[in-house]
């Protein structure tokens, strides 16, 4: 009688906490806050325990551009807010202020790292390598140096762009050709040539997500690809989640669906580094072996056999485990900024012909190297102010501080920089923000030449900033021209479909379809 009694009395407080939610996102019924002189429809007063849980519920799918409203709309402190989540003890504080972003990012960059939840909801996934190290200790150093040397040197920088050339060559454009005039899936086009693209950069390995050399002129499966982005998305999920760690350690929902993504992806990674750690292992004892080192992980592993000679059998498995996160944390880097940086340009070139038109006579200029494409480099950075391929960073600080605007900021606090709502603010770009203008990147010179028109990483943020600014950017701007010049020169895209919201993922939304018609320019 009496555990009947409580399983009544469980299923009515459900009931009644159900309904209340119901009322407070439904109905509206705010409390509004006198001390703030804001639109109390964007953020109301906090809830006790709850915080801005009916803000945040009744704005889930549009989570970038409603905490970009609460930036930019307000007349009381402008472009930092507070928002407060359930049951946390510190509110996050969001900035799109340029000086705070330098201050996180720069000046006490050493203090600001990745938030205790974001390191331990990605730990499975990512493990401890460079994406979820700590900026400033040890480890964290090793790993930037060595990632650094290796990304920025001459031989790597031409094996990307011929890497990205054959893609191009070979698979992208005799696709558009074959299917001109016809209705394509741009992103799943662009998702399945990113893919190649990295994973040859980063292993040397052809997926050849986007051949269609079968007999039924289909293309293949993207399983490691599918694998990739349910790990991604299920680690991402953790974040909301507070049953999580229940569930992985009784191996069971969503946790285990995670844990057998991880384990298939680094089993095929495992199977690929295997095969070069012994190609490396041969170049050892005979020199006169040729061995492909041009890809990220195989000059890694050269430049370990070369150092380590006689100790490398203590530390394979260890030196594995490295490299297969290594590999996880490029693939990443790689495939998400240039998948979403590569659809929002083509979507916003394809709402501006007279933008395009510039662009394609400049890239139908047989005289002009990629490097010389100043307007398209413009246009490429134009796209990015718009819809950055990721467009918040969030960094928890580990002291006391205080920003630059006079924001005090506890330890344990995250602060996020919003890069997307400084994209879109008066304050830094003037009036005509909304407006897709590469013309503000650029400046005449004196001698009357169109020049770039750089802006300060704190004041344009797509790359980060200071110590953490983004070690693939030269490569990823060379690749993007070079996918542009070759794809505007032939073809035009007609947008099939409305422009979906810009979700609170990794990055801009990636999973989204985005349906054109393929035009042969003529």
């Amino acid at each position: 009688m009496a555990d009947q009694y409580l399983l009544n009395f469980y299923w009515v407080f459900l009931l009644s906490a159900a309904l209340l939610l119901y009322f407070l996102v439904n109905l509206g019924s705010y409390s509004s806050n006198k001390s703030d002189n804001y639109n109390t429809n964007i953020l109301p007063r906090p809830y006790p325990l709850l915080g801005h849980v009916v803000g945040i519920l009744r704005n889930r799918h549009c989570m970038i551009q409603w905490t970009a409203e609460l930036l930019l709309v307000s007349t009381t402190n402008y472009k930092t807010k507070f928002l407060h989540f359930p049951l946390r003890r510190h509110p996050h504080i969001l900035t799109a202020n340029p000086a705070n972003v330098q201050h996180i990012l720069k000046t006490r960059f050493d203090i600001y790292q990745k938030t205790k939840n974001f390191r331990a909801a990605h730990q499975d996934l990512f493990q401890d390598n460079l994406f979820l190290s700590e900026g400033g200790q040890q480890r964290w150093k090793k790993l930037r140096q060595l990632f650094g040397h290796r990304v920025n040197s001459r031989s790597f920088l031409k094996f990307a762009m011929l890497v990205t050339n054959n893609e191009v060559s070979n698979r992208l454009l005799p696709f558009l050709i074959s299917n001109t005039g016809a209705l394509v899936d741009l992103n799943d086009i662009l998702r399945r040539f990113t893919y190649d693209v990295v994973f040859r950069m980063v292993l040397g390995h052809d997926l050849a997500y986007l051949s269609t050399s079968n007999s039924n002129n289909l293309f293949p499966q993207t399983k490691f690809a599918d694998s990739f982005e349910a790990a991604k998305e299920l680690s991402w999920m953790r974040l909301f989640s507070v049953t999580w760690k229940a569930k992985r350690f009784l191996n069971m929902g969503s946790e285990k669906r995670l844990q057998l993504e991880i384990s298939e992806m680094r089993e095929f990674l495992r199977q690929i580094i295997s095969r070069k750690n012994e190609a490396a292992r041969r170049v050892l004892l005979d020199q006169n072996i040729n061995y492909d080192n041009d890809d990220f992980i195989s000059g890694l592993l050269l430049m370990s056999s070369n150092n380590n000679n006689d100790q490398r059998d203590d530390d394979d498995d260890d030196e594995e485990e490295i490299l297969i996160g290594a590999s996880i944390n490029l693939i990443l880097a790689g495939v998400e900024t240039l998948l979403a940086a590569l659809k929002w340009f083509f979507l916003s070139v394809s709402k501006n012909p007279n933008v395009e038109d510039k662009i394609v006579k400049e890239v139908k200029d047989e005289k002009k190297d990629i490097r010389d494409m100043i307007y398209t480099h413009a246009s490429i950075f134009e796209s990015m102010r718009l819809y950055p391929p990721v467009p918040l960073g969030g960094l928890e600080a580990t002291q006391d501080d205080v920003l630059p605007d006079g924001t005090n900021v506890n330890m344990g606090t995250t602060v996020i920089f919003h890069t997307y709502a400084m994209g879109r603010s008066p304050e830094l770009w003037g009036s005509d923000w909304p407006d897709f203008r590469p013309e503000r990147w650029l400046k005449r010179s004196e001698e009357n030449h169109e020049t770039f028109l750089a802006r300060d990483s704190y004041t344009y943020p797509v790359f980060h900033g200071g110590p953490r600014i983004c070690l693939g950017k030269e490569i990823a701007l060379a690749q993007m021209k070079t996918v542009v010049a070759a794809v505007l020169r032939r073809f035009h895209f007609v947008p099939a479909m409305e422009e979906k919201d810009y979700e609170l993922l990794y990055s801009s939304p990636s999973s989204n379809g985005f349906l054109v018609k393929v035009v042969h320019r003529k």
